[in-house]
């Protein structure tokens, strides 16, 4: 009785697959369901890749990016995010396009109940593009993602498919099912493009500064009174609560990084009020880590993204919490000491051999100033970009484990 219940349902659910298909293949593209040419890679002269996810999200598929451009040199390829990661692909060499939208958790009020409207004025425009190849990067499957490449009436949708029992797995129609493993997103995005095989041409992260604003932010820093030497640029704010270090920990951490190091401090976050229900910033938490401080930082509101950039670009080591700045430095090869709490460094680490990651195993405050302070004199002894080699001696924190030889993981407890 249970095994031709199932069959039912599974008959059931094919037939609704099946009107669902045919509803948005004709009401959306005119065309009869199940219509799709066989790729052929000769024929892709425009590629969009939609992504709408975080900064450091959007960093980690860079590699994607440049494979893509290889493998199609004369297509014109486009980059779909959300528009505060905007600043992270708009220099990239490798896109001919980026195009933005607000999500609808960043907008308020009525405008929140329009930003739908606003997506699907956008996938209306994307369609009189006439796109032959739309792919949604994000591993697993993101609903969101598979949709607005399948609104784009590209014929060719690439992607990591839905589960069988979803009811539009036709939004996608080439790629492959997640394999239940760990993966660096990095490597998501570039297993994914495998199944049109197009070869990965490296894991390296791709990011370009914009030249005007690193002036304007070298302008700053001199009028702050920094006129050369070492910067260590301390980024305070992370997303989420579990890669939250606490602020004491911030300031400690800020004056031994001065007084043992002979680094300058410069002081960065996400700018904004912590009660803003849509961009939540810290500058009440930068205020108390600089009134904590024996040493005077340097502190550096950057209210646009590409300012931020730009300051990572010009500072020689960076300590941060996971999140966007963390790759933001790992793109731009600064050594930096990455706090991680929750997130699993083999997915979400660091793309980047100057980086050292400490790992709270699910709280980033269960790592102690010390072993953060020790992996800073281990990444300048090594990696400093003015430093002498040996000029600090490195000293492994008590209870850490050494991972592919420059990571050190936090055991927690």
């Amino acid at each position: 009785m249970g095994k031709a219940l199932t069959t039912t349902e599974s008959s059931h659910r094919r037939r609704l697959e099946r009107c669902l298909e045919f509803f948005f293949e004709w009401g959306l593209h005119r065309r009869p369901p199940g219509a799709t040419p066989p790729f052929t890679p000769e024929r892709v002269r425009r590629i969009l890749v939609v992504y709408h996810y975080d900064i450091g999200d959007v960093l980690c598929i860079t590699p994607t990016l440049r494979a893509l451009r290889r493998a199609f040199p004369r297509a014109h390829l486009a980059i779909l995010v959300a528009e505060y990661s905007r600043a992270v692909v708009e220099r990239n060499p490798d896109v001919d396009e980026v195009l933005g939208y607000t999500r609808a958790k960043h907008q308020s009020g009525w405008l929140g109940r329009l930003a739908s409207w606003d997506l699907m004025r956008l996938a209306r425009d994307l369609r009189r593009q006439q796109l032959d190849l739309a792919i949604s990067v994000r591993r697993p499957y993101s609903p969101t993602d598979a949709w607005l490449a399948y609104v784009t009436g590209a014929p060719w949708r690439l992607g990591y498919l839905a589960p069988a029992t979803h009811p539009f797995r036709f939004f996608l129609n080439l790629g492959r099912d997640p394999e239940d493993k760990i993966l660096h997103e990095v490597d998501g995005g570039l297993e994914l493009l495998a199944c049109i095989g197009v070869p990965a041409t490296g894991r390296e992260l791709t990011l370009v500064p914009d030249p005007r604003v690193q002036a304007r932010v070298r302008q700053r820093l001199a009028e702050a009174g920094f006129h050369g030497g070492d910067l260590a640029l301390i980024h305070l704010s992370s997303r989420r609560e579990a890669n939250r270090w606490p602020v004491p920990a911030f300031a400690r951490a800020a004056d031994a990084l001065h007084e043992q190091l002979g680094l300058s401090i410069l002081l960065s976050w996400a700018p904004g009020n912590a009660k803003n229900p849509l961009f939540p910033g810290d500058d009440g938490k930068a205020e108390e880590v600089a009134a904590r401080m024996r040493t005077q930082p340097i502190v550096l509101r950057t209210p646009a993204l590409a300012e931020l950039i730009a300051a990572v670009s010009l500072s020689d080591f960076v300590l941060s919490p996971d999140g966007g700045c963390m790759h933001i430095a790992a793109a731009l090869g600064v050594p930096q000491v990455a706090l991680l709490g929750k997130a699993d460094p083999q997915q979400w680490g660091p793309i980047n051999q100057k980086s050292v990651v400490l790992h709270g195993y699910g709280r980033a405050d269960r790592i102690s100033v010390e072993e953060v302070v020790s992996a800073a004199v281990a990444v300048m002894s090594r990696w400093g970009r003015r430093g002498i080699p040996g000029r600090w001696a490195p000293e492994q924190p008590r209870g850490a484990r050494v991972e592919h030889g420059t990571r050190w993981v936090h055991p927690g407890g």
